[in-house]
């Protein structure tokens, strides 16, 4: 098996999602192999008593990587990574290391040229998502 390649904004386009009210998605531009680095999820870095600040903005772009490297993709340093969407049956996924204080998205399976990037935002989010729709 080739090597796992590391892709760049360039091979990437943001454009309407497939998902029906998503908003933006990112599509591949090339063929992605399993393994392969689409890219990784960068923003402002906060800590958790940053985060926890009353006067914070809310941002539905916010990775825990650890209590001390919290990454909010939105803004001038966030990158194309923050359009993939969520998917049950998703074709990537997030590797968040405490150690690198990183999150990398990496491919699944093939992804065809024009298909959508998706991946599985976990329990956690739709459990704070209920939390905020209950009232």
């Amino acid at each position: 098996m080739p090597k796992p390649k590391k892709w760049t904004a360039a091979d990437f386009e943001v454009k309407a999602s497939s998902i029906e009210g998503a908003g933006q998605g990112l599509f591949t531009k090339v063929r992605l192999e399993p393994e392969d680095t689409i890219g990784y999820y960068t923003g402002e870095v906060i800590s958790s008593e940053e985060f926890h600040h009353p006067d914070r903005p809310f941002s539905a772009y916010v990775l825990w990587v650890c209590h001390s490297h919290i990454i909010v993709g939105e803004g001038p340093k966030a990158n194309y990574t923050r359009f993939i969407n969520h998917n049950d049956e998703p074709n990537a996924f997030l590797t968040v290391s405490s150690r690198w204080k990183s999150a990398r998205f990496e491919a699944l399976r093939v992804i065809e040229p024009g298909e959508e990037i998706f991946f599985d935002y976990g329990d956690d989010y739709w459990e704070k998502e209920e939390l905020l729709t209950e009232d």
